[in-house]
């Protein structure tokens, strides 16, 4: 029960980090061009934590030890979140494009006021 557990959110990991890889590529050329090395650790961060993730989760499936996907999984998804919080800060903004987008379209498809 407990491999099923933490397969499961070894999938999820390697989910986030696939939004983290794409998240990253979504900051425009300008955004890019003032801070480029953290817009790269960004992206490596995502897939980093995608690796991570599939590593745990075929460790889970030979039959390893899962407190050895319970230790790495929360390590590796501590990375993108440092250097996103010091993305944000250099480029001065609040969210990532990526956020605003899926905002903006959730808001036409729920609160579209034309009949």
């Amino acid at each position: 029960m407990l491999s099923a557990l933490y397969g499961s959110v070894a999938f999820v990991f390697v989910l986030g980090g696939v939004v983290c890889a794409y998240d990253a590529r979504s900051y425009t050329d300008e955004q890019r061009a003032r801070a480029p090395r953290l817009v790269r650790a960004y992206f490596g961060s995502g897939l980093l934590l995608s690796v991570v993730g599939l590593a745990s989760l075929g460790w889970i499936l030979g039959g390893g030890n899962v407190w050895t996907a319970g230790i790495l999984l929360p390590a590796a998804s501590v990375l993108p979140c440092l250097v996103q919080n010091r993305l944000h800060k250099r480029l001065a903004v609040d969210r990532s494009p990526l956020t605003e987008r899926v905002e903006s379209a959730v808001a036409r498809k729920f609160n579209y006021s034309d009949p």
